[in-house]
């Protein structure tokens, strides 16, 4: 048999799972779900988040914004990864962008929920943030959509290239600047995320009160360095 053993380093106790199977990739995706269920009973599946975050929408006098990541911190792709273990392939760009074509993601726990509790707040709005290229907006928009998670008052922030970094689509939103400018400047409450760079480098901002991460065990950083 094949003894797979994944440590998932976290603050406080880490998460670790371990498993044995004849198959290698039947152990790995084993593996995968049982970290992905101890994280699933760790994190609040978004309940304390949309507790902060109805405290403070209720003392704005205009209109204001959080701001999400798309996979991963919404949208579940777990079955892009079953599907490459399955095929023995790694990731590409190219099966990626099959995958997104397809609009077959799910949910991630407590999204749902979440979103439709925030949708109840007068005055605010979602504005989701990718590293998914402008060219799937459409899919990821249907996919968002079909879901039933999706408003007319929704942003969606993809990337242009390569060089179009997330940190400077923030800036955008916080300045009411290029894709922002006919939506003007957003007060942003919140930002969501399932890595380090989902979030804005400020220390004003404060995690568990202005950034929230949803750590994933398949890829991405989780230190802020």
């Amino acid at each position: 048999k094949y003894a797979c053993t994944m440590k998932v380093n976290t603050p406080g106790q880490s998460l670790v799972a371990r498993d044995a199977e004849s198959d290698l990739y039947a152990a790995v995706d084993l593996v995968t779900k049982k970290i992905q269920q101890q994280i699933r009973k760790r994190h609040s599946k978004f309940k304390a988040k949309n507790t902060r975050v109805a405290a403070a929408a209720k003392k704005q006098k205009g209109p204001w914004a959080i701001v999400m990541d798309l996979d991963e911190t919404v949208l579940d792709n777990s079955g892009y990864q079953r599907r490459l273990e399955a095929s023995g392939q790694g990731h590409t760009q190219e099966a990626w962008e099959v995958w997104v074509a397809e609009r077959k993601a799910g949910l991630v726990p407590g999204a749902k929920e979440f979103i439709a509790k925030v949708r109840k707040l007068p005055n605010g709005r979602i504005i989701f943030i990718s590293n998914r290229y402008a060219r799937n907006t459409d899919h990821s928009r249907a996919n968002v959509n079909q879901l039933g998670l999706g408003a007319k008052s929704d942003i969606y922030l993809l990337r242009k290239d390569r060089n179009d970094r997330k940190n400077l689509r923030r800036a955008e939103v916080l300045q009411g600047t290029g894709r922002i400018k006919s939506h003007g400047a957003q007060k942003v409450l919140a930002w969501f995320g399932d890595a380090a760079h989902d979030h804005p480098d400020d220390p004003n901002l404060k995690w568990g009160t202005h950034k929230f991460m949803l750590p994933n065990p398949v890829y991405g950083n989780w230190d802020e360095e």
